[in-house]
């Protein structure tokens, strides 16, 4: 594979899904609606995340030649931040910290937490997708 053949449509068709759940969210008065949309903002937020995940690495991988053995999940975000490729070492850290909460258990208190994160990860996906975009032009 050539450094500019990585694709993030799936990045981007999932950031698109979860920006237009969390809309819905949102905008829902109904209750009982509002939590089967949570419930489906969660997973678009989990998928999302995962999705992200792998191609952080991949882009590593092809543009930086990384190996597996460097990329552990820190190391992905470290490199990623110190690329100026995310904006918050941090902010990865704690989504990656509710993504495994959610995984571990089940709860409205995670639930919660990941709802009230959801507009800074939207704006973190952004961000990630504009500035791995520009690599790649650059290429």
């Amino acid at each position: 594979m050539k450094k500019s053949e990585l694709s993030l449509i799936n990045l981007e068709n999932s950031f698109n899904t979860l920006k237009e759940c969390y809309g819905d969210y949102c905008s829902q008065k109904d209750e009982k609606l509002k939590n089967y949309i949570k419930d489906s903002c969660i997973k678009r937020f989990e998928y999302t995340y995962e999705t992200s995940k792998k191609i952080m690495n991949k882009f590593l991988k092809k543009e930086y030649d990384k190996t597996e053995k460097e990329l552990s999940i820190n190391n992905i975000f470290r490199d990623m931040y110190g690329l100026n490729l995310i904006e918050s070492f941090e902010n990865w850290a704690e989504y990656r910290e509710l993504r495994n909460a959610v995984f571990d258990e089940y709860n409205d208190n995670n639930f919660n937490q990941i709802i009230d994160i959801i507009p800074k990860f939207i704006k973190d996906i952004d961000y990630l997708i504009t500035s791995i975009n520009k690599v790649l032009q650059d290429d």
